[in-house]
């Protein structure tokens, strides 16, 4: 199942912390569980800026990030804060 984000959560220090689309019943979901349903296969999270939709995946550290040829404005860091 796909969930598209459309803003996220960030700490003090300006990390995310949470993924959110407003009037989903997943959001906001916390980092950690991002992971472990990307890991998992059960959900995978995009974020979309017409028209290209930018798939979020695991790297090493256990952080989140867009495919690589994403463009800047479908990266997660440019979306708004909730």
């Amino acid at each position: 199942m796909d969930r598209k984000v459309t803003s996220v959560i960030k700490d003090r220090s300006g990390k995310v912390t949470a993924l959110c689309n407003p009037g989903q019943s997943w959001s906001p979901r916390r980092i950690n569980d991002v992971l472990k349903d990307i890991r998992s296969g059960k959900k995978s999270y995009y974020v979309e800026q017409v028209p290209r939709r930018s798939y979020l995946r695991t790297v090493a550290g256990g952080k989140l990030e867009t495919s690589v040829k994403a463009e800047s404005r479908n990266k997660l860091s440019c979306l708004p804060t909730a």
